[in-house]
Parts: C-alpha cells; structure tokens; sequence
C-alpha cells in the first residue's frame, strides 16, 4: 500500500504522486458531482449519535412498587424510529448521569427529585441536553417543583377522574401528524397531570393543558400530562412519543397543513350550492346516530353535511362505498348578539379555528341576517378575514379540497443540521394546489431557501414564521400519481 505516500511531509516523492493520482482519479471515475461531494465532507464530519437514556431512579421505583412501573417501550419504539440507541438508568441521583453521553434525558412519572438532582439537570441541560418529562415527574421537590422551575408560570395539578380523554387544541411539534380537535383516550386515568394552561393538548373533562415545550436556557424541553403507553390507539401514542423526541433532539419535524397553501383556515361562509345538489336534502336526521346519518347521505349522493360541532376543529371526510362526503362542523352565532359585542364573537370563533388549523363554518338563517345592520356586519367580518389570509371556500369546494388532500402524503429527511429534504406525493386521481407541509425548527433558522441545483419543475413557495421557528413549503401544483422532493437550506 502507498498510503504513507500521501502524508503532509515535504518529500518530492509525495508532490509527484498528488497530481498523478488526481489526473488516475479523473480518468477512472470522472467528474464527481458538487453535492455528491458535499455529501461526502458531511459524512466525514459528522459525530456519532449519541444514544437517549430513560431514568428510573430507584427511590421513585420504590414508592410506586403498588402502581404499574414506568413503561420505557414507547420510547425504545420512537428511538428506533430515529435511528438512535437507548439505555436505562436506575441509580440514585440524576447528578451519576455523565453529563455529555446522552443526546436527550426521559424522565416518566419520576415524582420525588431532590435540589441534588435539580441541579444536575440544569447542568446538563446549560451543556446541550434536552429533555422530556412525563406526568407527575418533579412534584415532589425541594420547594418549587422542577416543573414549576422549567415552565415558569404554569400551574400544575392533579386532573379529575373523569379525565379519560385528550384533544389537541392547537398547532405545535408536539402534535404534528394529529388533526386539529382530534381527541385521544386515555386507557388508564389516574397517572397523569394538568397544566394551568399550554399550547397544544388538553385534558377534555377538566380543560387542562397535557403537553408543553420551552427551550430553557437554550435547551429544548418538552412536557407530556400522560405517558404516551397510557393512549389507547398506537397510531397517536407513537405520533406523541416521537415528536417529543424529536423536540428534545432538537431535530425538525414535519407537519402536513390542513388547506391550500397553508392559510390560517378554512372559512365556509353559507352562499350558493354547486351545481347538481341538494342543500335541504343534505340535512342529518335528528332520530337516528349521527355516524349512520352522514353514511345514509353519503349514499344520497350528498357530498357534504352540516353537522353540531361537538369539539370538532377539521370537518370528517367519510368514504362510503367509494362516495366521499364531508361533514362540515356547523358554527352560529348568537341570535342574541349585536353591534360590536357580536363582531368580537364572529372573530373569536375565527380565531379559535386558526389556533387549530381548523374550519370556520360561519352560518345564519337567512330570515335573522336580513335584519338590519347585520348584512353590513357580516360583509365587515368576511373583509376583515380576507385581510388576514383566509382561505374561502363554498361547501363543493371544502369538500373537493378535502377529498383530494386524503390521497397527498408528505415525508420529512433530516440531510444535515442546516438542511432537509421534503417529499410530496399524491396517489389521487385530481391535481393537489397549493399543498403545503411546515418543518417544526426546535433550533431555529435564520432564513429558508430551496438549495440551487438542477430542477425539472419551478420552485415552490418557501417562508418562515416571524420568531423563525419554523418553514412552510408550498408546493403550488402537485399533479395525480406525482411525487417531488425539495432541498430546503436553513
């Protein structure tokens, strides 16, 4: 072998042999590609992933020796998933943890952490850990509890018995991949806890927050009110296991929007029905379930259905037997209101499906708009959302929209820390406009642009939220049975 040949020594020898084996590698293999050997240095750069620990200390696997123990399977499931290694602590102290060999600490249901351990956690994360805690992790503390010390602000405590189900109430990492209003059962109630208030999930009986996430002093953080092994569908336990590591791993995360181009929402205003149906024929019989009445619709040929709201932010879109219907959440307002007290309610109502990503289903009976003032006051509301971005929509429209964003799927690659790849594909049969996927940035961007490079179609729209924590990718045009892929450099 001639490796030593090629050493940094000032030997003429070694000068000769740089320029014949450059003008030898050119021959042979040609010009290598600039991204292939970008690539390359990526790769030659790039440390080992650390692994993630879960902790069980032993003083809190003692006190609950009469309750079930922590579970660490979804977080080897999720851990897995993103190509990292696990292990388990069960010491004494979180301050035995080496500070520097784990990417992200788990701590689930670890009540009773002592200043000691604290303190420990504080270092590692001041280092560059993240973290994820569960449950009733630090409650029991040396004064304020270690959440209260992380989530300043936040309350917290114990939810009522009758508190079996979650609902995402808003948009956030942490409940990417869910649907807006989408609730989760909790098979085991009685383990978790309740924030005063959070962003994203809640507690549907007692209205308490059941998920937050801070970057804490520079470290990102994440809060879950419920382990994820204790949600019944694995569907939305692997969905809240993996984001919240991916949080704490301050890796992107992916979310598919709701509607073309990623507006706020949807606004259905009620205005003429599309050719071919019949709005009064479309009605939900009151004697029967409401599940079996939207399938008898269906069946009908009604393509979409005011329903009662019921929680609902997103409408339900059913196949039955090939015929798509769209149950459409109904919203009215007071018939009591007027002037500005019923404007502020009109716009409250937007402003809560923009939380969530959701619909805006804005409805009156035609006798009660044609007062007076009121059609001034609806044309004042629906001037005032289009000024904020609203998408408007008329009921054949939500329902084609929503019929053929259930066939577009989009995926996520992590290439480098500054740099993913985003892939949409559409199985459908109808030409998806304006779709639109957000990446979740837990570490910030400066800016957002798709990396130059030879391109077979134009360039989709790209943006950043105004706090930078996180882009938008539009693809404008996404033809049936197609698939693209963007390069996006932040």
């Amino acid at each position: 072998m001639r490796v030593r040949g090629y050493e940094a020594r000032s030997r003429p020898l070694a000068l000769l042999w740089v320029p014949v084996a450059l003008v030898l590698g050119a021959a042979t293999l040609g010009i290598v590609h600039h991204a292939s050997v970008q690539r390359v240095r990526e790769k030659v750069g790039a440390q080992p992933m650390r692994p993630l620990v879960v902790v069980e200390l032993a003083r809190n696997r003692a006190a609950r020796a009469t309750e079930s123990p922590a579970d660490s399977e979804p977080w080897r499931a999720a851990a897995a998933a993103l190509g990292r290694g696990i292990e388990t602590f069960s010491g004494e102290s979180l301050s035995q943890i080496p500070t520097t060999r784990f990417a992200a600490w788990v701590l689930a249901d670890q009540q009773e952490l002592d200043a000691a351990d604290f303190a420990a956690l504080d270092s590692y994360l001041q280092l560059g850990g993240g973290a994820v805690l569960i449950g009733r992790t630090g409650r029991k503390s040396d004064g304020r509890s270690a959440l209260e010390k992380l989530f300043p602000g936040r309350r917290f405590s114990e939810p009522s018995s009758a508190a079996t189900h979650l609902r995402v109430t808003e948009q956030s990492p942490l409940v990417a991949g869910l649907a807006a209003g989408e609730e989760l059962t909790v098979a085991e109630p009685g383990h978790g806890l309740a924030a005063s208030y959070g962003d994203s999930l809640s507690w549907v009986a007692d209205d308490g927050a059941a998920a937050l996430h801070v970057i804490y002093r520079g470290a990102p953080v994440v809060w879950l009110g419920v382990s994820p092994e204790r949600v019944a569908e694995p569907r939305q336990a692997k969905a809240l296991a993996e984001n919240a590591l991916r949080y704490a791993l301050r890796e992107p995360v992916l979310d598919l929007r709701a509607w073309p181009e990623g507006r706020p929402c949807a606004v259905l205003v009620d205005g003429p029905v599309g050719a071919g149906a019949n709005a009064s024929a479309c009605q939900i019989d009151s004697a029967t379930s409401e599940s079996e009445a939207l399938r008898e619709l269906a069946h009908a040929g009604c393509r979409f259905a005011a329903v009662p709201p019921d929680g609902r932010g997103l409408p339900e879109l059913l196949d039955v037997d090939g015929s798509p219907l769209v149950a459409i959440p109904e919203g009215r307002a007071q018939a009591t209101a007027r002037g500005s007290a019923l404007m502020r309610e009109l716009l409250a109502g937007y402003e809560r499906a923009e939380r969530l990503g959701g619909v805006y289903s804005l409805r009156a009976d035609a006798s009660w708009r044609a007062a007076a003032g009121r059609d001034a006051l609806f044309a004042r509301v629906r001037d005032e959302l289009r000024a904020r971005g609203a998408w408007f929509a008329a009921p054949d429209e939500l329902a084609d929209w929503w019929s053929t964003r259930s066939h577009v799927r989009a995926d996520l690659s992590v290439l480098a820390r500054d740099r993913v790849r985003v892939t949409f594909a559409n199985s459908g049969s109808a030409t998806a406009r304006g779709v639109t996927a957000r990446v979740y940035l837990p570490g910030g961007a400066d800016t957002a642009r798709v990396e130059s490079g030879p391109r077979l179609r134009a360039s989709p729209l790209v943006r950043i939220s105004a706090d930078h924590t996180w882009i938008e990718v539009v693809e404008r045009s996404l033809d049936p049975g197609s698939e693209v892929s963007y390069t996006i450099r932040f």
